[in-house]
């Protein structure tokens, strides 16, 4: 992700919150500090995580708890677009 963002510009960042090596959060709080108009929306499946990510809502414009449908991301991401400083 971070190679991606560094090559190109984006409107909305998601990620998972449980990856190897960088998380979501950590993820997030550095792509924030380089580009803080960027929209930001995490995902996890897992309780202590989901209250972790909505305990930084100053980086991430939405959280959502999986299993998702495809009408709820669609929404996370419009609201998350709708809340970053940036937005359209």
């Amino acid at each position: 992700a971070l190679e991606a963002l560094a090559k190109a510009d984006f409107d909305l960042l998601i990620s998972d919150t449980v990856m190897p090596g960088m998380d979501g959060i950590a993820l997030a709080l550095k792509v924030t500090k380089e580009r803080p108009g960027l929209a930001v929306m995490l995902m996890t499946g897992y309780a202590h995580e989901r209250q972790r990510a909505h305990n930084i809502e100053a980086l991430s414009h939405a959280v959502l708890a999986k299993p998702f449908t495809l009408e709820a991301i669609a929404a996370a991401a419009a609201r998350a677009l709708a809340a970053a400083p940036r937005a359209h």
